[in-house]
């Protein structure tokens, strides 16, 4: 059997969020089962150098990483960021497959996608010219259908060059095992007896819309007189976050635990009762796959690719729908029978997204552009 042979770009470790620290890890270990793919991440001699700065940082992305990719040889490319667009410049299209993780840059760019606070159309229009230049790849791996429709509708990438994979749920995700290790996680972070405790995981970006956040904790406190305690697991809070916290008085009901390891991930999810995650765009929103693969119930938006992962309409809600995101939560508070329904309806849900099942939609896209070339 001849094997298709693949170079991967990753992102490098200074430019990567949280979901992209470790998707090169997770693409490479799901392709290792294909039989007829054999895959090589390309690291640069810069790649794991620390930041030294805004301008460096810059410098290394869009000029070194770009030179450096140029000076390479190989049969098939795989860039699996397409925020590194601009490795594009070098690499040969005909012979490049790039994974689209969201297209949000260039729907703000577009006037597609408003909301207060927004990022402008003109403060995007860089950001959305360099991911424009996936119009020059050979096949995009979106990761939902509504990615995939934002390649076709935004870019004009035709159908045949498109294929979904849904990003996977860690195994670590799935198991039922480690309920000592949970309570352990819950003592170390007091996460207290008889309080709701409710989940974000995610940046600071004005898409993922913590002002709501922040305003549904400040109902459910002040409104509903709960004992109630934000969560936050991701970036620190900025200024903006720090004066909405102090002006709505949440400063007892918010604990920020930062970056937390894989493991700790895993815990924090089981730790709360439930995710709150009304972002006003996401590409597909993985920490709700993660969070109904962990049985915890989810209150999301119906934004962007996020209807797709959840699959029940009583979880989703108007972004802006501060009221209804705070009902939903206290009747699945009040009544275990909704509870469980969310719970076993999440955990049933989640089992489509595997990283094995990623793999086999990026292998197809390998074979479509091989078979080009015969």
């Amino acid at each position: 059997m001849t094997k298709i042979g693949v170079s991967i770009f990753p992102t490098l470790p200074v430019h990567a969020g949280m979901s992209m620290s470790h998707y090169t890890d997770e693409l490479v270990q799901g392709l290792h089962g294909i039989s007829d793919v054999l895959v090589r991440v390309e690291w640069p001699p810069f790649g794991a150098e620390p930041s030294a700065g805004w301008l460096r940082s810059r410098w290394v992305r869009y000029v070194e990483y770009v030179r450096w990719c140029g000076r390479l040889s190989g049969d098939l490319f795989h860039i699996a960021d397409h925020s590194n667009a601009q490795l594009l410049l070098t690499l040969p299209g005909s012979q490049t497959v790039v994974t689209c993780h969201d297209l949000y840059p260039v729907a703000v760019a577009l006037g597609r996608v408003r909301f207060t606070g927004s990022q402008g159309r003109v403060a995007m229009a860089a950001s959305a010219l360099r991911v424009s230049l996936l119009r020059k790849a050979a096949a995009i791996v979106a990761i939902s259908q509504h990615t995939l429709a934002e390649c076709r509708d935004y870019l004009g990438i035709k159908r045949d060059r498109l294929f979904v994979g849904y990003h996977g749920v860690a195994a670590r995700f799935l198991s039922n095992n480690g309920a000592g290790a949970v309570e352990s996680f819950k003592a170390h972070h007091r996460i207290q007896p008889g309080w709701l405790h409710i989940l974000h995981v995610g940046s600071n970006d004005p898409r993922k819309n913590l002002g709501t956040v922040f305003r549904v904790v400040a109902a459910l406190k002040q409104r509903h007189k709960k004992d109630v305690c934000l969560v936050k697991v991701g970036s620190a809070f900025g200024p903006r976050e720090t004066q909405a916290i102090q002006t709505m008085g949440l400063q007892e009901a918010v604990r920020h635990l930062g970056e937390l390891s894989d493991e700790e991930i895993a815990h924090v999810y089981r730790a709360c009762d439930v995710l709150l995650y009304p972002s006003f765009h996401e590409g597909m929103g993985r920490p709700v796959a993660e969070a109904m693969a962990s049985g915890t119930p989810v209150v999301a938006s119906n934004r962007g690719a996020i209807p797709e992962v959840v699959q029940h309409p009583n979880s989703l809600f108007d972004p802006e729908d501060v009221d209804g995101m705070t009902n939903q939560i206290l009747q699945i508070t009040a009544s275990k029978d909704l509870r469980e329904e969310l719970v076993q309806h999440g955990k049933l849900a989640a089992q489509k997204f595997t990283w094995e099942a990623h793999a086999q939609a990026v292998a197809e896209a390998y074979r479509s552009v091989v078979q080009r070339w015969v």
